[in-house]
């Protein structure tokens, strides 16, 4: 099985953390959120956004609030809306923007991230705009970010184990998953198209604060010592848009088994490798997944090709363990111009 995917390159290998903490005043200061605990009878939620991000020079979301809805009614976690925030500079840091939020204990339905627009610049200078929203150093808008499903009742984050909230501190993980929310679309000229995929896990704040964020998957990525089968020579990573590729090209990926989103669909998790061939997935539920790769990797003017084997082909993940010793091997990789029209 292997995943096509338009997709563009990551030259970045560590996840990004954006912490939206739910107690309350505003601090917009970058700091360690603080993880007292709450009195007895009280209950709080911190939510976090993390994410790894594409091959762009920078990416902002507008986050106007983030929404807690349950049986009693929507619930609104951030006082005001925070704006303009660049997921790239937040690798490993946490941004505060509210402290001090209550809530009720019990089940919730769902959490909503709502955002007013996004911005995104690439590597050669455009910049694509989505909504009102305007380039914080006041760069010119040379294109259009156009968003199908963003809507005002904002991003529904997909929880595959639901939301239970417990008495005492609580936390919320989003993984705002940038690699596939983030795309140009091949064959349309200076056409990129955000499409949010946010998904939700539920840990211990602390746990969250400490970098423990569920189960992860990592390994090595690899050339294949033989030879390429339809060239006959040995396997080489191509001059692809212009540039040589590195193995910060390739994308792993992981599809569960048995945990789904709301519409039924399984849970799929992308990581990211480093360019010396280090991968990770992170951010993981318990569960027996099976390894897979992105096959195509759409870049501005080309289409990058994978193909590869995994061993093995599949892991079980236990809560919180990270499962180590899986190799990709790339078995071919190749180039091809795209037309825009």
């Amino acid at each position: 099985m292997q995943v096509n995917r338009i997709r563009r390159t990551s030259r970045w290998g560590l996840p990004l953390l954006l912490a939206v903490l739910v107690p309350a005043g505003c601090d917009d200061a970058l700091t360690d959120p603080p993880l007292d605990a709450p009195p007895d009878g009280v209950t709080t939620l911190s939510v976090y956004l993390t994410d790894a991000p594409g091959d762009v020079a920078a990416v902002w979301v507008d986050v106007v609030d983030v929404v807690l809805v349950g049986e009693g009614g929507p619930i609104s976690l951030l006082d005001e809306p925070y704006g303009l925030v660049n997921l790239l500079e937040l690798q490993d840091r946490n941004l505060l923007l509210s402290e001090g939020r209550e809530v009720e204990a019990g089940r919730y339905n769902q959490v909503r991230l709502i955002i007013g627009g996004g911005v995104l610049e690439t590597v050669g200078g455009d910049v694509y705009v989505q909504g009102s929203v305007e380039h914080p150093e006041g760069l010119p808008a040379t294109g259009t970010l156009h968003c199908p499903s963003c809507s005002q009742s904002g991003i529904k984050v997909q929880f595959s184990s639901g939301l239970d909230l417990q008495e005492g501190a609580n936390g919320v993980l989003l993984d705002f998953d940038v690699a596939q929310s983030f795309g140009r679309q091949a064959g349309r000229s200076g056409r990129w198209v955000m499409r949010p995929l946010v998904k939700g896990l539920v840990a211990d704040p602390g746990e969250i604060e400490d970098g423990v964020l569920g189960g992860a998957i990592q390994g090595n990525v690899v050339l294949d010592l033989g030879e390429d089968p339809e060239s006959g020579e040995p396997v080489r990573l191509p001059v692809c848009d212009g540039a040589e590729r590195t193995l910060a090209d390739f994308y792993p990926v992981a599809v569960s088994r048995a945990l789904v989103d709301d519409e039924g669909a399984s849970i799929i998790h992308v990581g990211s490798t480093s360019g010396e061939g280090e991968f990770q997935i992170s951010v993981m539920e318990a569960d027996e997944y099976d390894l897979d790769y992105w096959s195509e990797v759409v870049l501005e003017g080309a289409t990058l090709t994978w193909e590869a084997e995994v061993a093995p082909e599949t892991v079980e993940v236990a809560e919180g363990q990270v499962v180590d010793g899986v190799v990709f091997t790339i078995t071919g990789a190749s180039c091809q111009a795209v037309e825009d029209s």
